[in-house]
């Protein structure tokens, strides 16, 4: 059976994982954004060249970022399930300082 806690103290570290969520929502739309734009141009100015180490390179740089934010949100997410509250509440009055811990409301 699943126990779900109606704990206020945990209330502000929820309200900042959603906030966090919306936040990267919205960073992975404007990456997608940016990418739809500019993939006519980068079909014929890099895909359609003769390959080179600069080819190379920009390659790497432009979608290396994609599984890399991919793997740090899965590795913040595993961390954040397993710390306790009281780290939790450290890291956000860290990020948060305006963030109040104890008044929920």
């Amino acid at each position: 059976m699943t126990y779900v806690s109606n704990d206020p103290s945990y209330w502000p570290t929820i309200s900042f994982n959603i906030f966090s969520s919306y936040w990267n929502v919205a960073a992975g739309v404007v990456v997608v954004y940016d990418w739809v734009l500019t993939l006519g141009q980068e079909i014929e100015l890099v895909w359609r060249q003769r390959w080179s180490l600069m080819t190379v390179l920009y390659l790497i740089i432009r979608y290396i970022g994609i599984p890399y934010s991919v793997y740090v949100s899965r590795s913040t997410t595993l961390q954040c399930a397993n710390s306790s509250s009281l780290t939790i509440s450290v890291y956000l009055l860290e990020v948060m300082p305006w963030v109040s811990l104890t008044d929920a409301g």
